[in-house]
């Protein structure tokens, strides 16, 4: 049986995998090589926040809150909106109470996914997306 942390993870990356874009794009995943495509990309990153205390017995679940950071890469030197899209259909993947499950653990989204100012880097226009979580466990 997984760890807490590990099935927090795995529901996460469960939904990020049954995602459908058009066209589709490649997925850089954490810890896993991944080589760039000029066209375009998504790259995930878990951040884990700190867990709460919000019940006094010893055998009661914490609040354990995280972000689930989408990051979404488009080809440069083209309509911003094209990346601004991407990631608001990013953004609708994950709607407000959403539940993700794996094994007997429970994620949540907590908020409207943020879609953040995009940024230029030398290859692509990113565009972040966030999402924030909670999990009873």
């Amino acid at each position: 049986m997984p760890s807490i942390e590990t099935s927090i993870w795995l529901a996460l990356k469960g939904r990020v995998q049954s995602l459908t874009l058009s066209p589709a794009l490649p997925i850089a995943w954490p810890n896993e090589d991944f080589t760039k495509p000029i066209t375009g990309y998504l790259r995930v990153t878990h951040v884990p926040n700190t867990n709460r205390r919000l019940f006094i017995g010893s055998t009661e679940p914490n609040q354990r809150l995280g972000l689930l950071q989408l990051d979404v890469f488009s080809k440069k030197n083209q309509d911003a909106s094209v990346g601004t899209e991407i990631a608001g259909q990013v953004a609708a993947w994950f709607p407000i109470d959403l539940r993700m499950i794996y094994g007997a653990i429970l994620a949540r989204v907590t908020e409207a996914p943020v879609v953040a100012q995009a940024i230029a880097d030398d290859t692509h226009w990113l565009v972040p997306v966030t999402i924030s979580y909670e999990c009873f466990a």
